[in-house]
């Protein structure tokens, strides 16, 4: 009797022990309690990309409200009767200089186009040095006529051979001190990108027009930046048109190297945008 006592009392103490057998510590509870519902993973959040609506950068031309506006120096031939017969075109923007040199058709033809009910526009082809002569010369060709739309052509601003992004801003600001407006700025999608990264910050660059020439059909990468979309789409040349019928537009009573572009949108709007306020 006396040993079954002692080994029930052996065994109460070790039950009131903290310890496993073989000398381990118990566990001891979790102090919080695991969370039940764990919250799912974070997904990355993605950029938002630019908006650009598809018809507007789609063979714009195709659409039946568009208009459309040739851009000629006087190497191109026009044969006015037969450019009449296509209603969609409504516009002519042509070279009045370049560099210190006046185009020979420009007066000519600026009276033709005007008697004919055109639109009309004055395109300066920007050359390295002489800034502001060039620019004194380009005005004195548009004079007071309040209805020359009046462009500065940037071509390569890189290479040596045409206006820099330096000088195209003396431009501008000339341009702008003499009369109060702001000059479209034309420029392929190369120089557009240099545009956005050179002079985000102009106010005059801020509030012109872009003119933009890429002659492809279909553009995926407009260049956002300073301008959110095209004033003008120039889409068609003798760079991507080799001969008349080919073309991605083919104008009456104009050759295969006739520049060809696209405003999207109607008469009445282009009209309202033919402006350099």
């Amino acid at each position: 009797m006396k040993h079954l006592i002692f080994s029930l009392l052996i065994l109460n103490i070790f039950a009131m022990t903290d310890t496993h057998a073989m000398g381990s510590r118990r566990p001891k509870p979790p102090t919080t309690p695991p969370t039940t519902n764990p919250k799912p993973p974070t997904t990355p959040t993605q950029p938002t990309p630019p908006s650009q609506p598809s018809t507007e950068f789609n063979q714009p031309w195709r659409n039946v409200d568009s208009s459309i506006v040739i851009d000629a120096y006087e190497g191109n031939s026009i044969n006015w009767d037969k450019m009449a017969t296509d209603k969609k075109v409504v516009g002519v923007i042509h070279r009045s200089s370049i560099g210190l040199r006046v185009d020979k058709l420009y007066e000519s033809r600026k009276k033709i186009a005007q008697d004919r009910g055109y639109l009309w526009g004055a395109y300066h082809l920007g050359s390295p040095g002489n800034t502001i002569k060039q620019a004194e010369l380009f005005l004195s060709l548009i004079g007071d006529d309040p209805n020359t739309l009046m462009i500065l052509d940037l071509e390569d601003t890189g290479s040596g051979k045409f206006m820099s992004i330096d000088e195209a801003v003396v431009f501008m600001e000339y341009v702008h001190e003499k009369t109060g407006k702001i000059p479209v700025v034309y420029a392929n999608h190369t120089t557009t990108l240099q545009l956005n990264k050179k002079v985000s910050n102009n106010p005059l660059f801020q509030q012109s027009k872009l003119w933009y020439a890429r002659f492809k059909s279909n553009v995926t990468d407009f260049p956002e930046g300073i301008w959110k979309n095209y004033f003008l789409w120039q889409f068609s040349s003798e760079i991507n048109c080799s001969q008349t019928g080919s073309c991605l537009y083919n104008v009456p009573g104009t050759s295969s190297d006739m520049d060809v572009n696209v405003y999207y949108g109607n008469y009445r709007e282009l009209a309202s945008e033919w402006t350099n306020d």
